[in-house]
């Protein structure tokens, strides 16, 4: 075949289909890059909504918990949430202690995130297996990094209580959640372990590292660590607990991508949880207080030189490897998540969270 016989192949088409023009390299890049911030999109909003869900959730299982409670304590039932409310003002003993917070919690996280993953997995088509199959090494590696994280949120820690501190002296009272126990009963000891030291750490790695990176994982890795650490803070709804989330969130979302799986972070969950309840747990148990902090202290000196020797000499590990190159520069990518329009329902919603609390503690 001659060169001219090739090129009326080519462009004319074999089959006499008429003439076709070569390719436009621009036409297909801005095609693919189009795509690509389609499928972002999609994502995004998939993500957003979920998140949306899940808020209106734990607000309908708020609700459902103080009737069901309502019903165990009164012996009665009723549909009108003015009588009970008005029931718990005259008891406040009945639902004001840490025993019925703590079930308070079990009973919203449980069921709102059993919906919330039967939503995810079937409506939304939110793979999470192979994030949950643990491997050989996963446990250790949970351990292994537990110090870095715990190092990253001690330092934050400080920092936030020096800007507290400074704001506190301007005259103006930063918003934090109190997590101390109201009383030291063995239940409650039993409630705390189970949300904070078992549910807790599972529901959160499932909705903040599970749902976000496996939704934005295609699209960066790097965006995917990002977003998962910062909409775990962000959810928190206050600053100080928002700045320690989001520095130790990078760390675990990184921890996460790194062995694509929620076994390291779950084990590094649940050990900062029972490092942080160790003051709790001692004065259930008769511990003495000096003998708590002594114990607590330790571990917290243990972790810091464990966690600078791998922020120094390991940290470099965590470092997210694209395994493609995307069309859409980074900022880019953030922009289409965060200015996703359900997304920034999702923001705006727990925004109003900062303002009330904000203005309920300097009121």
């Amino acid at each position: 075949m001659d060169q001219y016989t090739q090129y009326s192949a080519n462009y004319y088409g074999a089959g006499g289909g008429g003439y076709q023009p070569p390719p436009d390299p621009i036409m297909m890049l801005t095609e693919q890059k189009k795509a690509e911030k389609r499928g972002l999109f999609k994502a995004a909003a998939k993500l957003g909504a979920l998140l949306l869900i899940y808020e209106v959730l734990t607000l309908a299982m708020n609700y459902a918990f103080y009737y069901v409670l309502y019903f165990a304590k009164a012996g009665k039932f009723t549909l009108s949430f003015n009588e009970v409310r008005k029931y718990f003002q005259q008891n406040p003993d009945s639902i004001s202690s840490s025993f019925y917070n703590m079930l308070g919690n079990l009973f919203i996280v449980i069921i709102s995130l059993t919906i919330l993953m039967i939503i995810a997995c079937f409506v939304f088509k939110v793979d999470l297996r192979s994030m949950l199959r643990p491997e050989k090494g996963h446990f250790a590696a949970g351990a292994k990094w537990f110090s870095l994280s715990m190092s990253v949120n001690i330092a934050v820690s400080i920092v936030v209580s020096i800007f507290v501190a400074i704001m506190s002296s301007a005259g103006v009272t930063v918003p934090e959640q109190d997590f101390s126990m109201t009383d030291n009963s063995a239940w409650t000891l039993i409630m705390q372990f189970a949300y904070v030291i078992l549910l807790g750490p599972v529901c959160e790695e499932l909705l903040y590292r599970g749902i976000i990176i496996s939704l934005l994982k295609p699209y960066g890795k790097g965006l995917a660590v990002f977003f998962s650490a910062f909409l775990f803070g962000y959810m928190h709804g206050n600053i100080p607990q928002f700045a320690s989330a989001f520095a130790g969130g990078l760390v675990f979302a990184a921890i996460a991508v790194k062995y694509d799986s929620l076994v390291p972070t779950i084990v590094m969950h649940i050990l900062n949880n029972i490092t942080a309840s160790i003051g709790d747990f001692a004065d259930v148990l008769g511990v003495e207080k000096a003998t708590s902090d002594k114990i607590y202290y330790a571990l917290v000196i243990i972790c810091a030189v464990i966690g600078m020797y791998l922020l120094f000499i390991k940290f470099k590990e965590l470092k997210p490897k694209e395994e493609k190159t995307f069309l859409l520069t980074s900022s880019e990518r953030k922009r289409a998540v965060f200015f996703n329009i359900v997304m920034l329902i999702y923001l705006g919603i727990v925004f109003t969270q900062y303002i009330r609390s904000f203005i309920s503690f300097n009121s």
